[in-house]
């Protein structure tokens, strides 16, 4: 490697920039373009790529000259590091092609310390990395080895049944759901936000925290570059609300969304990928099909437009309630997930989330059939009091009612919704006809008002009794 630094006939050390720069090339640093005005900084060592910041270029340099023992040249570099390493003179560097390590439609990858493992055609092959010659991210290196010859089931796996309500459909639902999510390939025509919300939702105004939704996410994490939102803080106005995601992220993971959250929200990013502004920095935007997924977690059920749109962008899980305050994890395994594992527990579960990708490919993603989630849509939508009055039948399908009356009847049963008016309740009932499949039909008889319910594939007139 060429000295970049020459001697004037006084011994006074001078660095020449263009040779720098060479130095810099051949000690694997290069410059990605993302955008039509930005690039990244990165450095490439054996196919992995890191990318860094100019200090990082800066460190390089410094513990080089330091290496070669040459404390003139370090001396010089230091009082002159702002003129020959900044945004500039770093684009000078040469351009290499940004890494895509994308998952292929039906492959999938997994690197460990000691070996990359192959995800498909059912079955997990180990690759040795001498034999694996495809650029990567480094970031896509897990901190753990694995170990291959690890039978039976892992303490995550349990726990999982747990969360299917030890269903073994339901399980297999989840599996294919976990399996989307660690597969690092995105269909936009397909995407999917992956919604995990309580199996018993409470609706007096509490929380049902610690069933486990985090801890699934956390999973995720352990295999998948995640990114954690707090659903609770979420900037939606704000121009740097996406600055923590990076190119290389999986999954943004949106935790614990509050009650008046929608995923209208974030139909854009599903769709058409995601702009990325970075104070003092210029915007970077990723293209769908490189776009991370989108996982969320809630206390309640998560609010949409309601259209066919929202429906094709959604896939929900009703998690179970087997876990909570008084039940957790640690009481029933005695262990703290992902800190008291030893070698054998951690490659139970890479081998458990590897097979969920399998699934995953079996199978595509299973949607699992509603539990409550069609009750507690609707609740969101009205109220508990209003899905309990329509429940006890007293509205008959197929017959002309009055509005007054079964207001009144409402009204008695809950008194503290007196206040309820007739609009109101009327678009509850809208909302209780499009949720059952039903036809909603209203009239004015006289000075009477009325509606009609009636299942929507029932062509019979109305009758008039």
């Amino acid at each position: 490697m060429q000295n970049f630094w020459t001697y004037d006939d006084n011994g006074k050390v001078k660095i020449n920039q263009s040779k720098l720069i060479s130095f810099l090339a051949d000690s694997g640093f290069s410059k990605v373009k993302v955008s039509n005005t930005n690039f990244l900084l990165v450095h490439e060592k054996n196919n992995r790529v890191s990318e860094i910041e100019d200090t990082v270029v800066i460190d390089y340099v410094s513990t080089y000259l330091k290496k070669v023992n040459n404390e003139d040249v370090l001396e010089a570099f230091s009082k002159g590091v702002s003129g020959y390493i900044n945004k500039t003179k770093l684009k000078l560097l040469p351009s290499t092609e940004l890494v895509n390590d994308r998952d292929g439609d039906i492959t999938s990858h997994f690197f460990f310390q000691n070996i990359c493992c192959q995800v498909g055609d059912n079955k997990i092959k180990e690759i040795e990395y001498e034999n694996f010659k495809n650029r990567i991210w480094e970031s896509r290196i897990l901190e753990n080895k694995y170990i291959s010859s690890i039978v039976g089931k892992s303490q995550f796996e349990k726990f999982c049944y747990n969360l299917a309500g030890k269903n073994n459909d339901r399980l297999l639902a989840l599996q294919t759901n976990i399996g989307c999510l660690l597969h690092r390939n995105n269909d936009p025509k397909n995407s999917k936000a992956l919604i995990f919300i309580d199996e018993n939702i409470s609706y007096d105004g509490t929380a049902n925290g610690g069933t486990g939704k985090s801890l699934l996410l956390q999973a995720v994490g352990k295999c998948r570059e995640l990114v954690v939102i707090d659903g609770k803080n979420i900037k939606t106005n704000s121009w740097f609300k996406n600055q923590r995601i990076k190119i290389t992220t999986d999954v943004v993971f949106y935790d614990d969304v509050t009650i008046k959250f929608s995923l209208e929200e974030l139909y854009s990013m599903i769709t058409t990928g995601i702009s990325i502004e970075r104070k003092h920095k210029d915007e970077i935007y990723i293209k769908p099909e490189d776009a991370p997924k989108i996982a969320i977690s809630s206390n309640y059920v998560v609010r949409g437009t309601g259209g066919n749109t929202d429906i094709r962008r959604r896939c929900e899980f009703e998690v179970a309630n087997h876990y909570d305050a008084k039940n957790t994890p640690f009481d029933e395994f005695k262990s703290r997930f992902f800190h008291d594992w030893d070698d054998k527990e951690w490659s139970s579960f890479f081998q458990f989330m590897m097979n969920c990708v399998l699934k995953y490919f079996e199978h595509g993603l299973i949607i699992a059939k509603p539990i409550n989630l069609k009750r507690n849509k609707l609740i969101s939508l009205t109220c508990i009091e209003f899905v309990t009055f329509i429940e006890t039948g007293i509205i008959e399908n197929e017959k002309w009612e009055s509005k007054k009356t079964t207001l009144e009847l409402f009204v008695d049963e809950y008194p503290h919704l007196n206040n309820t008016s007739s609009h109101k309740f009327t678009k509850w009932m809208k909302a209780y006809a499009k949720d059952h499949d039903l036809e909603y039909e209203d009239r004015k008889s006289g000075s009477k008002y009325q509606f009609y319910l009636k299942p929507k594939n029932l062509r019979k007139e109305a009758s008039n009794d």
